[in-house]
């Protein structure tokens, strides 16, 4: 694979990306990709989101002034690598927009019952508060799972605008800063919530294990999956 080497033309050096780089950075963009592609719909190839992961990758050379040290331009590059794949994602289909939406709504409406209630809402005030009946609310949260909004790990991935502006050592501070948040949320969701993020994501069995694990069906588990993550939206305002 020919790999383009990008710099500067005005003479002030940039970074090039060379064979030795392709074989460093490859296991990055595919860790990456593949870690996106087990929260998007199953239709979406893991090919494609490597593929863009790439572009973000040569963005991120084309960018970085030389003076950056190896650690530093590592988590730029994946900065630059995962809102590729974001863009990838966007681009597909007006379905996505409209679900973006969707998921922001909910967690809105979890954020504001929370503050009014003084308490975590329970899911029939959550479907009261988007006129939904029970069912119907369950139904809305296995779109929304369907439609791929329920990437935890990646929330930055629900925002507008992936390309902030923001320094890498000021995003990896808010990254931290938004860890311990995080933390406090999930101990203040139910139990039952709780468990199921505890089974994805720190044992990282999938929606039937877990399932099995709690004798629930697949998509129940989904839907309380999709719950548990806009709860946690909703907490650390990323709503």
């Amino acid at each position: 694979m020919n790999l383009p080497a990008l710099s500067k033309v005005e003479g002030d050096a940039r970074r090039t990306l060379d064979k030795a780089d392709y074989e460093r950075f490859l296991p990055i963009v595919r860790r990456i990709a593949m870690r996106a592609a087990r929260r998007v719909p199953r239709h979406i190839a893991v090919a494609d989101l490597v593929s863009s992961g790439w572009l973000g990758l040569l963005e991120a050379f084309h960018r970085a002034g030389p003076s950056m040290c190896a650690e530093e331009f590592e988590a730029y590059a994946s900065y630059r690598i995962r809102g590729a794949i974001l863009d990838y994602l966007r681009s597909l289909d007006t379905t996505s927009k409209h679900m973006r939406r969707a998921s922001r709504q909910l967690a809105r409406t979890i954020k504001d019952l929370t503050r009014s209630l003084g308490r975590a809402p329970s899911e029939k005030q959550i479907a009261d508060a988007l006129g939904l009946d029970e069912s119907s609310y369950q139904d809305h949260l296995a779109r929304i799972s369907e439609a791929g909004m329920t990437r935890l790990e990646m929330l930055d991935f629900d925002h507008d605008e992936v390309d902030s502006g923001v320094e890498p050592a000021d995003d990896e501070l808010s990254r931290r800063e938004m860890a311990v948040a995080l933390s406090v949320a999930i101990e203040e969701l139910p139990p039952r919530l709780q468990q199921v993020l505890a089974l994805y994501y720190q044992e990282e069995c999938t929606l039937r294990e877990i399932g099995a694990v709690l004798g629930l069906g697949e998509s129940m588990v989904s839907r309380l999956h999709t719950e548990a993550v806009h709860r946690l939206r909703a907490a650390i305002g990323r709503e």
